[in-house]
C-alpha cells in the first residue's frame, strides 16, 4: 500500500504528533509499504494537498486540536480519500469530553462526576472564585481540572486544596488557544491507572500504568523510563471482564472504528471511565503498542490491520 501519514498540526500536541507520525511511517516502511510523511501546518492545508489523492490510505497520527476533533476526518470525507481510524463525528463525540461523559452515564457506565464551564476572561457573570463555590460544593476536593477538548495530558492538574484552585485553574486555561476555553472539572478518583484498548471491534488486554512517582501527567507519560506498564493489568474477576466490556462499549456508542484507547481509574472494586481516544499515542512509549504485543500483534501489524479496514466497504 501506498499510505500517507499526516502529523504536526497547530495544537499544544504538535511535538507528541510529530512523535507518532514518524513511528508509525518507521513502522509502516519496515512492514514493506510505501510511505509519506507529511509535517502539515494546520487542518485547512490538506484542501490543497492533491498529492493526497495519490495515496490508497491516509493515517491521521495528529493529536488535539482539529487534527483529532473531526475537522481533519470531515475534511477528508469531502475530498472523498480513505483515511484509518475514526469518522468526524465519533471524532468529534471523543474529543469532547464532556460529551462523552453524558454518553456513558446515559448507558449506566460509571464516570467520575463533573462540572464543565466556558471560560472567558472577560465574563462579568462568571469568575474563578463562583466556580471554585461550585467545585466545593458539587466535587469536593481532591479534584482534577482539565481542558474538555485536549490530550496527552495537556493542561491538566489535580487540586488537592481550596487554596490551590485558582492558580491551577489559571494554569489549565493558559494551555489552551483563543479566549474560550471549554473546562472540565472533575472528581478525582484515587488508586490506580488502567487503560483499555479497542482494535476493530476487539478487545486487547486491559494494561495498568504505575508512576515512579506522581499522577500521569505529560512528563510521566513521554519520559522514557518513568513509568512502568503491566499488561495484562493485574486485576481479578469480575472487574476485569466489566472493564473491558465498558470499554467495547463506549466504543461503540462513540460510533468509533478501527482503533482508540479507552482510559479508567480503578478503586478498590469501583472503577470509573475517564475518556476515550479516537487517535492514540503511537511513540515508544505509548499504551496502545504495548496492550498489542501482549496478545502478539507487532506495532507493524497493528498498523496494517488498521490500514487495511479503512479500505473495507463501510
Amino acid at each position: 500500500m501506498r499510505i500517507a501519514v499526516l502529523m504536526g498540526g497547530d495544537s499544544p500536541e504538535r511535538d507528541v504528533s510529530l512523535a507518532s507520525g514518524k513511528a508509525v511511517a518507521d513502522g509502516l516502511r519496515g512492514a514493506g509499504h510505501e510511505v509519506d510523511l507529511l509535517d502539515i501546518p494546520n487542518v485547512a492545508a490538506v484542501l490543497q494537498m492533491d498529492s493526497l489523492r495519490q495515496a490508497d490510505v491516509v493515517f491521521p497520527a495528529l493529536h488535539g486540536g482539529e487534527g483529532e476533533d473531526g475537522h481533519l476526518q470531515a475534511v477528508l470525507d469531502v475530498m472523498k480519500i480513505p483515511y484509518a481510524l475514526s469518522g468526524p463525528r465519533a471524532s468529534a463525540l471523543a474529543m469532547d469530553k464532556g460529551s462523552a461523559k453524558r454518553i456513558m452515564r446515559s448507558a449506566g457506565i460509571p464516570t467520575p462526576d463533573w462540572l464543565q464551564v466556558t471560560w472567558r476572561a472577560d465574563s462579568p457573570d462568571l469568575s474563578v472564585d463562583r466556580i471554585l463555590d461550585r467545585a466545593a460544593a458539587e466535587l469536593d476536593f481532591p479534584l482534577v481540572i482539565k481542558l474538555n477538548g485536549a490530550g496527552s495530558s495537556v493542561g491538566v492538574e489535580i487540586v488537592h486544596s481550596p487554596g490551590e484552585f485558582a492558580d491551577a485553574f489559571a494554569r489549565v486555561v493558559g494551555a489552551a488557544d483563543g479566549r474560550s476555553r471549554e473546562v472540565l472539572l472533575e472528581r478525582f478518583i484515587p488508586g490506580r491507572e488502567l487503560t483499555a484498548t479497542i482494535l476493530l471491534g476487539r478487545r486487547l488486554p486491559l494494561l495498568e500504568i504505575q508512576t515512579h512517582q506522581g499522577f500521569y501527567d505529560y512528563a510521566n507519560k513521554y519520559t522514557s523510563g518513568a513509568s512502568e506498564y503491566l499488561v495484562p493489568a493485574p486485576v481479578h474477576s469480575p472487574v476485569y471482564e466489566n472493564i473491558a466490556a465498558d470499554a467495547l462499549r463506549v466504543y461503540e456508542l462513540v460510533g468509533c472504528r478501527g482503533l482508540a484507547r479507552v482510559d479508567f481509574r480503578l478503586d478498590g472494586d469501583a472503577y470509573f471511565c475517564l475518556e476515550i481516544n479516537t487517535i492514540p499515542g503511537m511513540t515508544e512509549t505509548s499504551l496502545v503498542p504495548k496492550s498489542a504485543a501482549a496478545v502478539g500483534i507487532s506495532f507493524a501489524g497493528l498498523l496494517e490491520d488498521v490500514c487495511k479496514a479503512a479500505l473495507a466497504p463501510r
